[in-house]
């Protein structure tokens, strides 16, 4: 199923050295007699108006289009390994050690496309990248704790016609099949100065290593979205731009793998017997297999093959799928000038999101020996609105905002939101009322009808909304010894308000749950930042953020007596952040080595976290404890030659508990799960000329320190440092078309990238996850624009 297409490469092991730099008061006296046109100035619209990265009093990052096609970019999650301060085992992005408990999926973060809060990150036709670290709660909102991704598209045009798409293979070794990327877009103006549409599109599929030995399916994801973009500018100085996007998500089979070694595996045993209601009395029995063989090994027997094929192989009865779609529709207003005042701007959005997919529950529930399994349909409608005015005038002194966001998520009536199958025979019937103590085929009839369903949740009505204003407001003083001191000041007022009727039948449990809940408060922020000279800066910033509590589904039967059942509550709290920090900016020497670092200290209250019920796999969200956060953050470009580029950035983050957490299994002190003390990125970008013709390398190294992924942490939640090596080169062959090649992972470095026991016991039947980092992938990729 595996094969090899690329040659080994032995990987010789580097250590990292970070260092911290202190300028000399003679090199900024040096940096002030830069003339500003020499100065490569870094626009972002982080605190929503057009300032350099310089300016701004936080730790921001900003990636443009065409570093994203130097570096082969494809997804955001691309560029978090270039970050200092991030971590993003599962590809979600984590910073500032803000995990929060075992779980792969914090949402610390916010992610925003083109100012509305939704998390795309394919990169096609996009703009700009810009990530803020820290809590945004006053501009931003709900769950910017640890920071923000804004992701701008590139808009229409209004008087240029482009035709543009990029193509792109790649090979991984040990993985059958290949990955393949292809988009393509269009501009077209429609009326001269007034009017243009925009669409382009993106199929992805990536071919994933892992294969199922009980049903031969290699595990892949296909992607897919459509983006459409109508602009209109009626006047000068007025904008309104409609969009649509279609955004489609197929996974299938198991992405991770399984190191489980089970030691043996359960079968039953059936015997005639006409007085049985199904006609079978049954037993188990229990068949060691060598403790040393993994799951798939000891099911299959002694003939199965090791090697490559036994790391990427699973044994599942099901393959997992889902079916997942957006329908997003948008429209943004800006006006530059109302009566002389000030600029508005207006964000506007409706979604409708659909899902369906399937869990294969054999494992936990039926130790493999029956099929049962969960398909879930889920959806909702979701509406945002922001209104935002801003001071026109950008000569003056005074700099303020003033903001309305709304944001309602509406889930309807579901009756089918998850129903719990099992297969369908008298020999499993059998079987299910043997291993359960209880005859779910006659529970699956009396309830539903339906012989093949035991167990349903009924979502009869949920919804979230959110009400805020906000403002911020600065002052720039300008001296003639000091330079220019700013002053800022934020505040974000919310209003949260939730519901959720549901109910459960059937087999685990039978519950009806009605629940509601208001919140509201405040969230602040406060920086002074001096800029001696415009070509550095130093700044202090306190800021505060929080993710909105909500309500918990049913607690099924099976998990009443879990010891962990009595923590939990129908409704969770917001948790609150507060964030301390110092940094430093600067563009030095003809603009040849410019530096961002920040020093911060973080304190999280409240802790909102799954908590995981191990007896009976399921979970629920609660308020656990409190933890705090301390680091330091390095990012840094040199240009070492006029064609020669050197960037380096380097984190170390010490994030703990503050205090003892028995429902996630943590004590005071214990490292946070997910985030390692210590991340790098280095690059070289070597630009030259080949037959007449720009080409350009680059070669590059991430490296990540060692990290656990669980409190109550065992062997197999622990996960080591590693180093991944990349090489890429492009040479534009005419001025339409780039053809690049990318090398991942050039030594075919074979490191865990996430592992995770899923259960704190020796069970047999759970399984010990396992992602390893991908192997040595050659990548060939074909950029081109046409006007």
């Amino acid at each position: 199923m595996h094969n090899n297409k690329l040659p080994n490469i032995s990987l010789i092991s580097t250590a990292i050295i970070s260092a911290l730099c202190w300028l000399p008061t003679s090199s900024l006296a040096q940096a002030s007699t830069i003339e500003q046109e020499q100065l490569e100035v870094i626009t972002v619209t982080s605190r929503k108006k057009v300032e350099s990265i310089l300016e701004i009093p936080m730790s921001v990052s900003a990636v443009s289009a065409a570093e994203m096609s130097n570096r082969n970019y494809l997804d955001a999650s691309d560029i978090y390994r270039t970050l200092a301060g991030a971590a993003a085992p599962r590809n979600q992005l984590i910073l500032r050690g803000l995990s929060g408990g075992n779980d792969t999926t914090p949402d610390t973060t916010a992610i925003f496309t083109d100012d509305i809060p939704y998390e795309f990150t394919n990169l096609a036709d996009i703009e700009r990248v810009e990530i803020l670290r820290g809590p945004q709660g006053t501009l931003y909102g709900s769950n910017a704790i640890g920071g923000t991704v804004r992701v701008i598209t590139k808009k229409p045009r209004l008087n240029e016609f482009e035709l543009f798409g990029t193509i792109q293979g790649a090979a991984e070794k040990d993985v059958d099949g290949y990955d393949s990327s292809m988009s393509l877009g269009v501009n077209i103006p429609l009326v001269t100065d007034t009017l243009a549409m925009r669409i382009n599109g993106n199929i992805t599929n990536d071919m994933r290593p892992m294969v199922n030995k009980a049903t031969g399916v290699q595990s892949d994801k296909k992607t897919s979205f459509v983006r459409t973009q109508l602009l209109w500018q009626p006047v000068d100085g007025t904008t309104v731009n409609f969009a649509y996007v279609r955004d489609e998500r197929n996974p299938q089979g198991s992405p991770l793998g399984d190191t489980s070694k089970p030691g043996g595996f359960y079968s039953l045993n059936y015997q005639n017997n006409e007085k049985a209601k199904y006609g079978y009395d049954v037993s188990d029995s229990w068949n060691e297999c060598d403790p040393s063989w993994g799951r798939v090994r000891c099911v299959q027997g002694s003939e199965f093959v090791t090697g490559a094929v036994d790391r990427y192989s699973v044994y599942n009865t099901f393959d997992y799928w889902e079916e997942e779609q957006f329908d997003l529709f948008s429209v943004a207003v800006n006006v530059d000038n109302i009566a002389n005042i000030a600029s508005l701007t207006y964000t506007g959005s409706y979604r409708e999101y659909e899902t369906h997919y399937l869990d294969d529950w054999s494992r936990l529930d039926a130790a493999d020996m029956f099929k049962t399994w969960i398909i879930t349909h889920d959806e909702y409608e979701r509406t945002t609105h922001e209104f935002r005015l801003q001071n026109i005038d950008l000569n003056s002194p005074l700099s303020w905002t003033l903001g309305f966001f709304y944001d309602k998520t509406k889930e309807p009536n579901t009756p089918d939101y998850q129903w719990q199958y099992l297969e369908l025979g008298d020999q499993v019937s059998a079987a299910a009322e043997y291993w359960w103590e209880v005859d779910a085929r006659q529970i699956g009839i009396d309830k539903f009808g339906d012989p093949a369903k035991i167990w349903n949740l009924h979502r009869f009505s949920a919804w979230e909304e959110e009400q805020a204003l906000f403002a911020d407001v600065s002052y720039t003083f300008q001296t003639q010894k000091l330079g220019e001191i700013e002053l800022n000041a934020g505040v974000r007022r919310f209003d949260l308000e939730d519901y959720s009727h549901s109910e459960t039948a059937g087999v685990w449990s039978e519950e009806l749950t009605l629940t509601q809940g208001q919140e509201n408060g405040n969230r602040y922020k406060f920086s002074a930042s001096w800029r001696p000279e415009q070509y550095y800066s130093v700044y202090a910033l306190y800021s505060e953020g929080y993710r909105p509590g909500g309500n918990n589904g049913p607690l099924a039967q099976s998990c009443i007596d879990d010891p962990k059942a009595s923590k939990r509550k129908d409704r969770y709290t917001s948790d609150s952040i507060d964030n301390y920090e110092l940094g430093v900016k600067a563009s030095l020497f003809n603009g040849r080595f410019s530096f961002s670092s920040a020093l911060y200290h973080i304190d999280w209250t409240n802790i909102k976290t799954s908590i995981y019920m191990n007896t009976c796999g399921f979970s629920y969200t609660a308020n656990a404890g409190a933890a705090q956060s301390r680091g330091l953050e390095f990012e840094s470009k040199a240009n070492l030659t006029d064609n020669l580029s050197l960037i380096f950035n380097a984190s170390y983050t010490k994030s703990e508990l503050t205090q003892d957490n028995d429902s996630i299994g943590g004590s005071k002190g214990d490292e946070m799960t997910l985030v390692p003390k210590y991340n790098a990125y280095i690059a070289l970008d070597q630009e030259f000329e080949f037959r007449g013709r720009p080409a350009f390398i680059r070669a590059d190294m991430s490296a990540y320190g060692k990290y656990q992924t669980h409190f109550d942490t065992k062997d197999g939640d622990k996960v080591p440092s590693y180093e991944v090596f990349n090489l890429s080169t492009r040479y534009e062959l005419n001025d339409n078309v780039k053809l690049s090649i990318h090398l991942n992972n050039i030594f075919n470095n074979d490191a865990v990238k996430y592992q995770k026991d899923r259960s704190r016991s020796d069970s047999a039947t759970a399984q010990k996850y396992i992602e390893f980092l991908p192997g040595r992938t050659l990548a060939v990729r074909l950029d081109y624009i046409f006007f």
